[in-house]
């Protein structure tokens, strides 16, 4: 078998905070990618806003890519998201692919690789929005976000969400609905509050219900903080509706 490249101007970081199977499965799909490369893992470290600095800060490569230990990637997906800003013009600050969502079962945005030498000019603030408001200040240093269009098959770079539980199911979509309040973005994310009300009554499903009561909670809870949520403590409404309804 031909060694496979070593692409020592690319540096990967890992972000976790203890959901396993994600994890191992997200480490598993990394030691097979088509090309190695430097590997560093942010563990326990949150809010996200700060584990994201720690890649700006820890980071001495031109590119680094952001995988949350949620994201399955394909065995391309390192090389192709390197070669792709590789091309790009000097002022692209991050190029962004897609994944497959397998909860949302559409494509979203996404993994993503950054020129290091630009984005660590443009630290991360602890707020709800930390990322939209990091390239917001790029894009007023006069730097650009590129993207692969959602459509484009060749920018789908891997799976998301795979291994959900109730718990982590529950959290995603109460955070999704929050942030679609207090932000008015995330457009996408409304019909869901129906859709996944549907699903659970069409599959009975225990993680379902979860998913369902997620975006309840998201939609009629009191908004959090303007802050990045820390995924390491326990979520109070889900430990009362579990009470209610055991995710087991």
């Amino acid at each position: 078998m031909p060694s496979r490249e070593y692409l020592a101007d690319t540096t990967v970081f890992v972000t976790t905070v203890g959901d396993d199977t994600n994890f191992q499965d997200c480490l598993e799909k990394l030691r097979t990618q088509t090309v190695r490369f430097p590997l560093v893992i942010i563990d326990h470290v949150a809010p996200m806003a700060a584990a994201f600095q720690q890649m700006q800060d820890r980071c001495r490569t031109t590119w680094y890519v952001q995988v949350d230990e949620d994201m399955i990637l394909y065995p391309h997906a390192i090389a192709e998201l390197r070669r792709r800003i590789s091309a790009t013009p000097s002022n692209v600050a991050i190029y962004c692919a897609s994944l497959w969502d397998c909860d949302a079962e559409m494509r979203l945005y996404g993994v993503k690789i950054y020129r290091g030498d630009v984005v660590r000019r443009f630290p991360y603030t602890n707020s709800m929005s930390c990322e939209s408001e990091q390239v917001e200040s790029m894009k007023a240093g006069g730097y650009i976000v590129e993207a692969a269009p959602l459509e484009e098959d060749g920018g789908c770079l891997g799976e998301h969400g795979k291994h959900y539980t109730p718990e982590t199911i529950f959290k995603r979509w109460q955070r999704l609905f929050q942030k679609h309040r207090a932000l008015r973005k995330n457009h996408w994310v409304r019909p869901y509050a129906k859709s996944l009300m549907e699903r659970y009554a069409r599959t009975g499903s225990r993680l379902h219900l979860y998913a369902a009561l997620g975006a309840i909670a998201g939609i009629a809870g009191e908004l959090p903080p303007d802050e990045e949520v820390d995924f390491r403590k326990a979520n109070e409404v889900f430990e009362r509706l579990a009470g209610l309804f055991p995710p087991d």
